[in-house]
């Protein structure tokens, strides 16, 4: 009897100790303190050197490093830091503190001020390194083959200079992009980059000080990859090489080679035929800059008898920091400066040309700045650089062009316009090109594009378009639509650009451009004026590989197979499946009819046949339907802008 008056006691016993060992487990989960203090510690003093402005306030230490500071993301188990994603937060000074986070897989510190040298072996298992538009300096850091998982890397508008060590980067069979543009590398690209780093899609060395033959693979880059280097040239440069080979000497790019007392000294072993071969081209180079000196002389002697020094206005930087003009730039000679409706922040050409600017990129037409009025207000610039022909056609051109708006066209506020050159002013629009939001950092970091955005893209840039198309007085067509003319303006809205400029300037285009109409095509010569095969319909044809960018996420191309139009036609004649949408929509298969219904609009707009297209007006309200049927009975965020600024747009000549 006393076992069982006893029993009920062990039991309870029991159950009173599972229930201590239970709360003592919940309170060291709950409690449990990050275990990688050390990272938090480098992420806090890079903080303390680096952020004058707060701009990380977020980092604090009763927060949780983890989830709650901006821009820092942990592997769930080790709690250490894999990704730093830090973009325009106005950071200076070092980041070499950031060299003891081993784990650091991600770091993104592009277009802040940064400015330290730098060193990779301290990130093994780095895969993706953007620092673009900073203030680095030095030789290529060194440590780079130890990245052996590396795939994107940026290190574009900085101030690096030395030789770009093609054979470190040979080992880094994964890497997908190499950006150094606007830097100040020079030697030579040596053909080790055709078969070790065959991986590379995006690849760019503009404006260094590179010399030399481009190897033959990179002839599938465009021209604008190489542009910049005065010393590189074949394809897909349109500068041939000379018989004999550029040399190879480090020194070139940086200047005609010198030749003196020190030199000679220098090189007292070599062989009596290259002392003769030096003499021979310091002869050359001699006489070749007295004969400079006088073109030039006659040249400016006669130009300012004609017009008393036509044009002062000087090249903009090339590197994009600021453009100078006359101060009676206003007054010049044959020069008109010609402003529309909204235009802001000047009304003559040089207070526009005296403000500071920003490069944005080189185009076939010309190259784009970012141009920062005394009051704030921003503006794009876009300067053909050829000499501009038939200036009353164009005058009368443009103003037609200066009279269009509309919700989804940028407007050009103003142009000035020479015999030699000439500057449209448009809007500055601050999200980018359509290219871009689609194609840019792509992979692991990036914010998927959802589907209503897509749709909003692709309905407002048939909204601008078949507005141009439908000023029917004009007869108005682009001529040259890609994903890099429509701009994403602060809304979010989509907006055509550049209408008009390549038959305007007759600026011949690129038989492998994938967006050009296949009656474009036919018979196809660079030098033949392509301006009167042009029309609404290849226009139309156009717009039907934007969709087709819309919807798969991929680049136009149109290089055999490899065509996205054929590959997308291919898939759609044989069974539809998701294979043909980007990755990114799998979260959206509830609207998987909507998207087929956006994929079978494209396909009609490539028809090979310009009468089997239809109308960019038809075109649009097909893709209205699919963004009412998407929305059900509830209007987009779009729609109602789109119909309240249609209602308003005009076209005033």
């Amino acid at each position: 009897m006393q076992r069982r008056r006893d029993f009920p006691c062990i039991i309870n016993g029991g159950k009173i100790l599972m229930s201590f060992v239970f709360f003592l487990f919940i309170s060291f989960s709950c409690a449990k303190p990050i275990n990688n203090t050390t990272d938090f510690s480098v992420l806090l003093a890079f903080k303390s050197s680096s952020d004058s402005s707060n701009a990380l306030s977020s980092w604090i230490l009763n927060s949780n490093p983890c989830s709650a500071w901006v821009g820092v993301n942990c592997h769930p188990a080790t709690h250490g830091v894999t990704k730093l994603v830090l973009n325009n937060f106005n950071l200076t000074g070092s980041i070499q503190i950031l060299a003891q986070l081993p784990q650091l897989r991600h770091l993104s510190l592009h277009h802040n001020r940064l400015s330290s040298t730098l060193n990779f072996t301290s990130w093994p298992k780095l895969r993706h390194l953007y620092l673009s538009h900073n203030h680095f300096t030095g030789e290529f850091p060194p440590g780079i083959s130890h990245l052996r998982g590396l795939r994107r890397l940026d290190l574009s508008y900085n101030g690096f200079f030395g030789k770009i060590p093609l054979a470190e980067l040979t080992p880094l069979t994964h890497l997908l992009t190499l950006r150094l543009e606007f830097n100040s590398f020079n030697g030579t690209l040596p053909s080790i980059i055709e078969s070790s780093l065959s991986s590379i899609s995006d690849f760019n060395v503009s404006e260094n000080s590179l010399a030399g033959k481009i190897p033959d693979g990179f002839s599938n880059f465009p021209a604008s990859a190489f542009a910049g280097n005065v010393h590189l040239c074949g394809k897909p440069l349109p500068t041939n090489c000379p018989i004999k080979p550029i040399t190879s000497d480090p020194s070139v790019g940086r200047g005609p080679l010198p030749i003196g007392v020190t030199d000679i000294k220098k090189k007292k072993q070599s062989s009596r035929n290259e002392k003769i071969l030096m003499i021979i081209v310091a002869d050359t180079v001699a006489i070749l800059l007295i004969i400079l000196s006088i073109v030039c002389c006659c040249y400016y002697k006669k130009s300012f008898k004609n017009q008393n020094r036509k044009d002062s206005l000087k090249t903009f930087n090339s590197r994009g920091i600021r453009i100078y003009g006359s101060t009676t730039m206003g007054n010049v000679r044959n020069g008109e400066m010609v402003c529309f409706e909204g235009c802001k922040g000047f009304s003559k050409v040089d207070e526009l040309l005296k403000a500071s600017a920003e490069m944005l990129g080189k185009g076939s037409v010309g190259t784009s700045y970012r141009v920062v009025m005394d009051g704030g207000h921003s503006v794009v610039v876009k300067r053909v650089r050829e000499k501009v022909k038939r200036a009353k056609e164009i005058g009368s051109y443009l103003r037609v062009i200066g009279g269009l708006r509309h919700a989804n066209v940028v407007s050009l506020r103003a142009y000035y316009s020479t015999k030699e050159e000439l500057l449209l002013v448009y809007d500055f629009l601050q999200n980018g090109s359509l290219h871009s939001v689609l194609h840019g950092n792509r992979g692991p970091g990036r914010t998927p594009l959802d589907w209503p955005t897509r749709l909003k893209f692709a309905l407002g840039s048939s909204s601008g378009l078949a507005f141009i198309h439908g000023c029917t007085k004009s007869n108005l067509f682009h001529g040259h639509l890609t994903s890099s003319n429509i701009i994403i303006d602060a809304k979010g809205n989509a907006c055509i650009s550049d209408i008009g400029l390549h038959q305007l300037l007759q600026v011949p285009f690129s038989s492998n451009n994938a967006y050009k109409a296949p009656e474009l095509l036919i018979n196809y010569n660079a030098n033949s004026n392509q301006a009167r095969k042009l029309s609404q319909r290849s226009d139309v044809y156009s717009f039907g590989m934007i969709l087709l960018e819309i919807l798969t996420g991929k680049m136009a191309t149109n290089e055999g197979e490899m065509s996205l139009a054929k590959w997308v036609k291919r898939v759609a004649r044989d069974e539809w499946n998701w294979d043909v949408f980007d990755f990114e929509l799998v979260r959206h298969k509830e609207m998987e009819e909507e998207m087929l219904a956006l994929l079978k609009v494209a396909i009609l707009c490539l028809a090979s046949s310009p009468k089997d297209r239809p109308k960019m007006n038809v075109v649009h309200k097909m893709i209205e339907d699919i963004n009412g049927a998407t929305k059900g009975q509830e209007k987009s965020s779009a729609g109602p802008a789109m119909d309240d600024q249609s209602s308003d747009s005009s076209i005033s000549i």
